[in-house]
């Protein structure tokens, strides 16, 4: 299973600190060159949402997440690349 989105609360967390958090878990606070607040998909009203890879490079039934601690991963399998 590969990340595809890393997910932080906005309660407890700063964009400061929760962009922090991402690069301490080994990922990116960008996507295609833009942080959280420069495109769409990347806030809510609760939450700080970090893509890693578009969602087009799943499985569409593949996604799963996964809590640790109060940050969520989004996680799924890869589409097989056909030659």
């Amino acid at each position: 299973m590969i990340v595809q989105s890393v997910i932080i609360p906005k309660k407890g967390y700063t964009y400061a600190e929760a962009e922090k958090k991402v690069i301490k878990l080994g990922h990116s606070p960008t996507y295609r060159g833009k942080n959280v607040k420069e495109y769409n998909a990347g806030q809510t009203t609760n939450f700080y949402r970090f893509r890693q890879m578009p969602p087009t490079r799943f499985k569409k039934d593949s996604f799963r997440t996964k809590k640790i601690n109060d940050i969520f991963l989004v996680v799924g399998e890869l589409k097989n690349n056909k030659k």
